[in-house]
């Protein structure tokens, strides 16, 4: 009875081991490369209605691409499309204002490029706040200012001979 070396250990932990050794031997070179992409920030993280937005961007792996950009407020509107094109080193900037309509919420910035036939998407979310004033503020203002109006009414019709 001949005995082989090999056959002493279980079935399992020759496979094993030999996997182990193949796969050490494999350079990294299956992993993912790093692809694509495009980047924006703006200038502030909150803005008010009428205030102007600056971005900028930066498209990795492309010179001078396309950039498409758009700006959705916060009901969803639509109050940006554009197509800008990037440097010779994938930068690229753009302004806009907030309407002065604007409610306060969320605004869905996203821009896309197109890279060595990918398309790279990014979205950036800045807030719009409206100051808000309290009805308890707006009443109290009016019920100041209309016994000012009455007295300067009062007094100038009573300057001129008339009265009330």
């Amino acid at each position: 009875m001949s005995n082989h070396t090999l056959s002493v250990y279980p079935k399992y932990v020759i496979p094993s081991l030999i996997t182990l050794l193949v796969l050490s031997a494999i350079p990294n070179s299956y992993s993912q490369e790093e692809g694509p992409s495009i980047t924006i920030t703006s200038d502030k993280d909150s803005y008010l209605p009428g205030d102007t937005v600056n971005l900028a961007g930066l498209v990795s792996g492309a010179q001078n691409p396309l950039v498409a950009v758009q700006v959705k407020d916060s009901s969803g509107n639509l109050i940006l499309i554009r197509t800008i094109q990037a440097d010779q080193n994938g930068n690229f900037t753009i302004s806009f204002k907030i309407p002065p309509s604007a409610t306060s919420g969320k605004f869905d910035i996203t821009t896309s490029t197109r890279v060595n036939g990918f398309v790279v998407t990014q979205t950036q979310v800045i807030t719009a706040k409206v100051p808000e004033f309290p009805l308890s503020g707006v009443v109290l203002f009016i019920a100041g200012i209309i016994p000012i109006i009455l007295y300067r009414t009062m007094r100038q019709t009573g300057s001129n001979g008339g009265g009330w």
